[in-house]
């Protein structure tokens, strides 16, 4: 299983912009829905939302992976933005998030989703993935930078 197989340029935004970051998680709510995977967006929005009070999603990095597991995702849905401006996302670090990944996963998830937490992780703690996605112009350059950092 790897990031890849649940993320495609299709649900990739670049330049995505956002007041804070409770829009930035509705703006990629809105990303998730067009996956097809998600049954209804203000349930998916309210488990977000819970999960963000509990703990901030903010890595650290310059990244954020706001997730949450419902009963109104059909399957594990990914995906990604690149912000036209950096936004406080209450980060480990205190650095503004440049870069957001959202999941959502059914209630009864299994490893995979878990795994995807990690990979991203894991991505963002190679600086030169990082230099190469904050400098993506389209989707496909995004997607691309992953698949060749992803095995690395």
């Amino acid at each position: 299983m790897k990031l890849t197989d649940y993320l495609s340029p299709e649900f990739i935004e670049i330049g995505l912009e956002a007041e804070d970051k409770w829009d930035a998680i509705r703006k990629m709510i809105k990303i998730l829905i067009r996956t097809g995977n998600i049954k209804d967006s203000s349930a998916l929005e309210e488990e977000m939302f819970a999960r963000e009070r509990t703990m901030s999603t903010g890595l650290g990095h310059g990244v954020a992976i706001p997730h949450a597991s419902s009963d109104v995702v059909e399957k594990i849905s990914v995906a990604a933005a690149l912000m036209k401006k950096p936004i406080d996302f209450e980060s480990l670090d205190l650095q503004p998030v440049k870069v957001i990944f959202a999941i959502a996963s059914p209630k009864k998830r299994g490893k995979d989703y878990m795994e995807l937490l990690s990979q991203i992780a894991s991505l963002f703690s190679k600086r030169e993935f990082i230099e190469k996605i904050l400098n993506s112009k389209t989707p496909e350059d995004f997607f691309k930078t992953i698949l060749d950092f992803a095995d690395k």
